[in-house]
């Protein structure tokens, strides 16, 4: 008896496929499933449209509990000979292959797949053979050392996605923390045929994973696996929107860029990747705005751009993968909107379906989950929305609205009644009037809003950062300058309103249209829900009241007027985490050179929900480096403490003294942009006199700042935020790192202000409980940056004496490895170590 297609494909399955086969235009559409314990194919992605050729590399990447299935136009199931060839060689992988009709309401499974009786564990025995003396990796490799730490890791990586636990591993610096997980996900993944998401959180490190340790273990690794690094959507260019650009840059305002745009155009002619780190010139602002790729503009299959299209073949790669190599904000991206889908969450997903999370460098987590399970917007971003639809530009009237004004005033016959002339009224008398005077009313409450925040400042610092509270709400002053947003956020939701209004009109007669009106049509549509999103965040920040937000604004002087930033975040991620990660993946690794603090995880749990989590496990393994002999860390007893006012007259001699005991090779990491200008300004000349290069942050790239320390050992760089971690420089180009001041958040920033109220009206110590130890954390990145081999060896300068004056400093030394410690007057401190430096260049 013929079974229901039901018991074959789950709803949201047939629902994708029956969209990608309409989008396709009732072609042949190549799909790839996998099947869950019941058979039912929960998951599927698009390989192929009509392209018999692309095929064959299906069948070779092809497994076990894998479907292929495909669409028949005709409406006949009946498999060719071509479709029973193809059956016959997944068939011999464990894998099915199906036809459906083009409604997706029929099936016809000409093999059905092998499903594994259950989850299939890691052998870790196995495993451990890959990182032992006398392994694959030791064949590989001339410099091979075993290290009983990564095997460590390896094991309780494998314990988590064999029993679904989630483990937290601090792993030392020269752990080999990399090949420590991803042999277990990869192993995992190729048994079960599942995807790993693997997340990192800067760039250096996914380039080590991707260049380095991957096609390393694609080398040793006895079975074929495939790893994909996921880029950004917007990472990528659109052809169509670079097309629209190049033939009509007035309508994007980018007439003064046609230079930049001829280079974009025809790099992506010759392109094969698409994306803006394989440009080769750094593209203005204005530029790659108006051109990437959007989920929002997107025509999918019916943009005349499809097949080239750079997203979505990477997307293709991306599905066919045993390993995602992403970024923490891409991941997070991916999960607030699976958290929000309404509908089908492969329709709106950033990332193909995974099932297994590794969240390298997690000691981010808080920061990036708070960013995007919060809310941005700023008032250049509305206004960049709403003159989208319509302006005035060099005595015309230019814009969405009147582009497809003009349209809908040439095409007015193929509308049905009187709805082409409702439509002009509408544009006309309503919406262009509401837009223009939308843009005056909200340009005119910014201008209010800028200088009142600028009088309230306490200092006159570049950046205005406002926590919205209940007794700001209490002002007056407040309450004047909100009463008109109810009627502006109103007026916002009433256009948009509108624009929806002409998006339904215009698909009343869509076959009256040009490929390029009707991508004016999606472009008004993506204005409209962009115009929405911008309007309930404005509405959340200025109006809303709930304690689970944290709600603020940021403002400063732009080169055209001010620039102001409507943010919130949630107080507690813990809520969310639970709910998007915890409850959702059955095995969940957290590893990085920094989770805890005085040995003990119990501050990066907190913060990330996972206090009461009962399938936590957790591993602190020691790095293999011997930093006893290779560190001495020098603290001057002889310094003021930073809060005192000698303390900055004190820190340029003794900094000075700090890099001159090194003779450069140095870098110094601030905590602020203000104190590190200070001090180069002041220390540049006396350096430079003693034959050292100064380089500074922000005079250059990250990445060529980087290169001219490494090739200089005679230069000394002054850094901040950024540079305390995911920095590699190894040997003697750096010997010495030197903290000024320990890296305490900025407690007037707004989360910080927030979050530490919150644990103070719940009786806690926040200073000990939160404070203290997000600083020890950062403390112990900006100490990481000094060993990377072991054969390194250098020295850790601290300017701050309250590591030794205060209760509290105990808990920074106490959450480093065991090094030889010099605490004194700063000459006796330098000259140690010289000494120490001096003894180790010759040795």
């Amino acid at each position: 008896m013929k079974k229901p297609i039901k018991h074959y494909l789950s709803d949201d399955v047939r629902i994708f496929m029956y969209r990608a086969i309409q989008e396709a235009r009732g072609n042949e559409v190549f799909f790839i499933g996998r099947v869950d314990e019941n058979k039912v194919v929960d998951r599927v992605d698009v390989l192929a449209r009509g392209n018999e050729v692309e095929v064959p590399a299906i069948i070779r990447s092809i497994r076990h509990g894998e479907v292929v299935i495909h669409n028949h136009p005709s409406g006949n199931l009946n498999p060719s000979s071509a479709d029973n060839r193809v059956a016959s060689l997944v068939g011999n992988e464990g894998a099915g292959f199906y036809i459906v009709n083009n409604e997706v309401s029929e099936l016809y499974a000409v093999v059905e797949p092998t499903v594994l009786s259950g989850p299939q564990d890691i052998d870790v025995h196995h495993l451990r053979h890959f990182l032992d003396a006398g392994g694959p990796l030791a064949q590989k490799l001339s410099n091979f050392e075993r290290r009983e730490s990564q095997l460590i890791m390896l094991e309780k990586v494998a314990e988590a996605f064999n029993d679904n636990r989630i483990a937290l591993i601090e792993a030392g610096t020269g752990t080999g923390k990399t090949m420590a997980y991803l042999l277990p996900a990869i192993e995992w993944g190729l048994a079960n045929g599942k995807r790993v998401a693997v997340s990192t959180n800067t760039i250096n490190l996914q380039q080590q994973l991707t260049e380095k340790d991957i096609p390393l273990l694609k080398d040793i690794f006895p079975k074929p696996f495939r790893a994909e690094l996921v880029k950004g959507r917007t990472n990528y260019v659109c052809l169509r929107k670079l097309n629209l650009a190049v033939n009509q840059p007035s309508l994007l305002e980018l007439d003064d860029l046609q230079n930049e745009l001829s280079q974009i155009y025809e790099w992506a002619q010759k392109t094969s990747d698409g994306s803006k780190s394989d440009l080769g010139i750094q593209p203005s602002e204005r530029v790659w705005e108006a051109i990437q790729s959007e989920s929002d503009t997107t025509l999918k299959s019916k943009c005349p751009y499809y097949d080239r299209c750079f997203f979505y073949n990477a997307r293709r790669r991306a599905a066919t993968a045993d390993i995602l190599i992403v970024n923490h904000h891409l991941l997070f991206a991916d999960l607030a909107m699976r958290s929000q889908a309404v509908q089908s969450a492969s329709e709106v997903a950033v990332l193909p379906k995974y099932e297994r999370i590794i969240f390298d460098e997690a000691h981010n987590l808080e920061d990036v989950a708070s960013k995007y399970f919060g809310s941005s917007i700023s008032y250049l971003g509305i206004l960049r929305i709403l003159n989208r639809l319509y302006r005035r530009k060099d005595g015309r009237e230019v814009g969405l609205l009147m582009f497809v004004k003009n349209q809908v005033g040439l095409a007015d016959f193929f509308f049905p009644g009187d709805l082409a002339r409702e439509m002009l009224e509408l544009i006309e008398e309503k919406m262009i009037p509401m837009t223009e005077s939308l843009k005056g009313t909200f340009t005119e409450f910014a201008d209010s809003l800028f200088s009142w925040l600028k009088a309230r400042a306490s200092s006159n610092y570049e950046e205005i950062k406002l926590r919205i509270t209940p007794k700001i709400r209490s002002l007056a002053e407040w309450k004047d300058l909100m009463r008109s947003t109810p009627s502006l956020i109103k007026q916002m939701h009433q256009l948009a309103d509108h624009i929806y209004k002409v998006v339904e009109g215009l698909s009343k007669a869509s076959g009256a249209f040009s490929s390029e009106s009707l991508s004016m049509a999606v472009d008004l549509r993506a204005q409209a829900e962009r115009l929405v999103a911008a309007t309930n965040s404005v509405d959340m920040v200025l109006l809303r009241t709930d304690e689970e937000t944290i709600r603020w604004i940021e403002a400063r002087q732009g080169r055209t007027g001010p620039i102001i930033r409507f943010c919130t975040a949630p107080m507690d991620i813990t809520p969310i985490m639970k709910h998007s990660v915890y409850e959702t993946f059955p095995a969940i690794v957290m590893t990085s050179a920094t989770l805890s603090v005085a040995k003990s995880f119990d501050f990066f749990s907190k913060r990330v929900g996972l206090s009461q989590e009962k399938r936590k496990l957790e591993a602190i393994l020691p790095s293999p480096f011997d930093y006893a002999n290779q560190v001495i860390i020098g603290i001057p007893s002889d310094m003021a403490e930073p809060n005192t006012p000698a303390y900055e007259s004190k820190l340029a001699p003794i900094l000075l003294q700090a890099i001159r005991a090194s003779k450069g090779s140095a870098f110094v990491l601030f905590t602020s942009y203000a104190l590190l200008n200070k001090m180069y300004d002041e220390l540049k000349m006396h350096l430079e006199a003693d034959g050292l290069t100064v380089l500074r942050q922000g005079e250059m790239s990250r990445h060529v700042l980087l290169n001219l320390f490494r090739e200089n050992i005679s230069s000394v760089l002054f850094g901040t935020d950024s540079f305390w971690e995911g920095v590699d420089v190894q040997g003697e180009s750096l010997l010495h790192v030197i903290i000024p001041r320990l890296p305490f958040r900025v407690p007037s920033e707004p989360i910080i202000e927030a979050r530490v109220e919150d644990i103070q009206q719940r009786g806690g110590n926040a200073f000990l409980e939160y404070t203290v130890p997000q600083a020890v954390i950062k403390f112990k990145q900006g100490f990481g940056r000094l060993i990377r081999t072991r054969e390194d060896f250098g020295a850790i300068t601290i300017l701050d004496r309250r590591i030794i004056s205060r209760v509290y400093g105990r808990v920074f030394l106490e959450s480093l490895p065991d090094c030889q410690v010099v605490i004194g007057e700063s000459e006796e401190v330098f000259h140690q170590i010289e000494t120490f430096l001096r003894s180790h260049r010759s040795g």
